[in-house]
């Protein structure tokens, strides 16, 4: 896959980590994923394993962002989640966890350095994202960027990986991304909010 198109994966997954509002971070994380399955269908010529798993992710774009766009209508926010951190606390943390990821991790064994940095980074991001954010979605948004990184190395090991392999996957993280869309909506009708700050609070 072109450097361009991994440096706008990672860019993408910046985004999410600094973006305020959940919609916005839904949408980053679609036009993340379509990247990753166009990427990926330009790669087909290399086996029609890839084929499967661009078509796989395009279509993985449009439902899970659809299932969390849903959820965010459901549960309107009176007022924006003010993050513990600020934005270019957020950005520093994201940038020095994306360089470790990229340099100190040793090479997987692909002929695509880029890739593997790159999905490393993304997986790195995706982890920082759901320790950093507060609002529930965001915390799912960086579950699937994570799974975003995954998918980026699998689409780069020569041939794909097999399609009954890809299906359950998407599978699974579809059932994870409903079940969790609904703990988010449980979460706002209980306290009035989807920030899982307001957890901690809770006592028996």
């Amino acid at each position: 896959m072109s450097g361009g198109v991994i440096a706008a994966l990672v860019g993408l997954g910046f985004g999410v980590m600094l973006v305020r509002r959940r919609s916005l971070a839904t949408l980053l994380v679609s036009v993340q994923a379509l990247v990753l399955g166009v990427g990926a269908l330009t790669l087909a010529g290399e086996g029609s394993g890839l084929a499967v798993a661009g078509v796989i992710l395009l279509v993985r774009a449009l439902a899970l962002p659809a299932i969390l766009a849903i959820s965010t209508r459901r549960t309107r926010e009176p007022a924006l989640v003010a993050p513990p951190r600020s934005a270019l606390v957020r950005l520093l943390v994201a940038t020095f966890v994306g360089l470790v990821a990229a340099l100190a991790v040793p090479s997987l064994g692909l002929a695509d350095r880029a890739a593997e940095s790159g999905a490393l980074a993304l997986l790195c991001l995706g982890i920082a994202i759901v320790a950093m954010r507060r609002p529930a979605i965001l915390q799912v948004l960086g579950i699937i960027v994570a799974e975003n990184g995954v998918y980026l190395l699998a689409v780069s090991v020569p041939g794909g990986i097999p399609a009954v392999v890809e299906l359950g996957v998407v599978f699974d993280l579809v059932l994870v991304v409903t079940v969790a869309a609904a703990f988010s909506e449980k979460i706002h009708e209980a306290l009035g909010s989807g920030d899982t700050d307001l957890l901690r609070g809770l006592r028996d």
